[in-house]
């Protein structure tokens, strides 16, 4: 096997032109938000690379799927949806509604329909429900015991009406893997519905430095990444995730963007991160949700983070398993279930391989 292997690596590194190297210890889902088939395109566009990751955020009472996510699945992208406790009108869903909605009642009709739409999807699908139940604007919500009294009841609706496609992804902020809660539990801690409850544990996280508060800091990748990276391992079997994520500019210090983002991707790239499996970047400047004008977190905020931006999209452990160019739609008819190597390395190259060391072990058994 070993000899396959590096047959393998030299025959990918004569097709790319790059030099063989092993393959990445783990893989990382890397996309941004997209709540529209423009939006995706334009990001990919930008990137110069097909992004795996498309967040989504809806509200309670309106379609969990419509057009735009439909043609994410059939393009072969990896759609993540956040399911907030409140209406389009505005109105807050007090979660221990939620978690004590029975047979018969509206809110449990709506998440029979939730239920019904995430089976009929078809694709495995992440499913957040309220992201960042610990941030100021979910408070009005309930508390920390509502809130995983609502996840596990919603859960366990989801479960008993057949879906089996959805992973559970627990969202949390950055900052609530710090807070203390007493009792030298941190905040996350306090809105953890267990285990049983969830696939994947979630942070947003962002390097806010001055932009948010004049007594804020500026913060490198591995000071914002750890406190989840720390929380996750007292829960292995999870996997991590950002699935917002960003860093301002830093006026006194040009450059500085870029450098955070290359930073990220090596810092997200390192054996001591194997448990993550995504990260989604935050682009509020295309959503219209920008947070305030002073926190700008786009990456084309600079020509040189832009390019940081573009270069981790080339790191192999995020490299995207969509195998055609930004944007385009996915080959109609049936796939070949026979993997790629990286780098886009056809399959033909395997049996190549493989034909090459039978030979080999033919020519040695001659030999003797």
């Amino acid at each position: 096997m070993r000899a396959v292997g590096a047959v393998l690596l030299l025959a990918s590194s004569i097709v790319t032109g790059a030099p063989a190297s092993a393959p990445p210890a783990h893989r990382i889902i890397l996309g941004a938000t997209g709540q529209t088939r423009q939006e995706i395109q334009e990001r990919e566009h930008e990137t110069g690379h097909a992004l795996q990751g498309v967040r989504v955020f809806k509200r309670w009472d309106e379609p969990v799927f419509d057009g735009s996510q439909q043609w994410a699945k059939r393009t072969g992208h990896t759609v993540f949806v956040s399911i907030k406790s409140r209406r389009l009108n505005g109105d807050k869903i007090p979660w221990r509604n939620i978690a004590s909605a029975r047979p018969g009642s509206p809110l449990w009709a709506d998440m029979q329909r939730q239920a019904a739409q995430i089976k009929q999807f078809g694709a495995v699908v992440y499913v957040v429900f309220n992201h960042e139940p610990d941030a100021q604007t979910s408070r009005p919500m309930g508390s920390p015991a509502d809130f995983i009294a609502a996840w596990r009841h919603l859960i366990d609706t989801y479960r008993a009406a057949g879906v089996r496609n959805a992973r559970y992804v627990w969202t949390m902020t950055g900052w609530s893997f710090t807070a203390k809660a007493g009792g030298g539990r941190t905040r996350a801690d306090s809105y953890y519905p267990g285990d049983a409850y969830v696939d994947d544990i979630a942070a947003d996280s962002y390097n806010w430095n001055t932009c948010h508060s004049a007594s804020g800091t500026w913060q490198n990748p591995a000071q914002l990444f750890d406190p989840e990276r720390r929380f996750g391992l007292r829960h292995p079997t999870k996997g991590l995730m950002l699935l917002e994520w960003g860093t301002v500019e830093d006026s006194a210090h040009p450059g500085r963007k870029a450098q955070w983002l290359r930073d990220a991707a090596r810092v997200l790239a390192s054996p001591a991160y194997g448990q993550f499996r995504a990260a989604l970047y935050w682009d509020d400047q295309h959503t219209g949700k920008k947070i305030s004008s002073a926190c700008d977190f786009d990456y084309r905020t600079s020509a040189g983070a832009l390019g940081a931006w573009r270069s981790m999209a080339t790191v192999p452990a995020f490299a995207t398993r969509i195998s055609r160019q930004p944007g385009e739609p996915a080959p109609r008819g049936r796939r070949s279930r026979l993997p790629l190597l990286a780098g886009g390395a056809p399959v033909a190259l395997i049996l190549a391989g493989l034909i090459a060391v039978g030979l080999h072990r033919k020519r040695k058994a001659v030999q003797r």
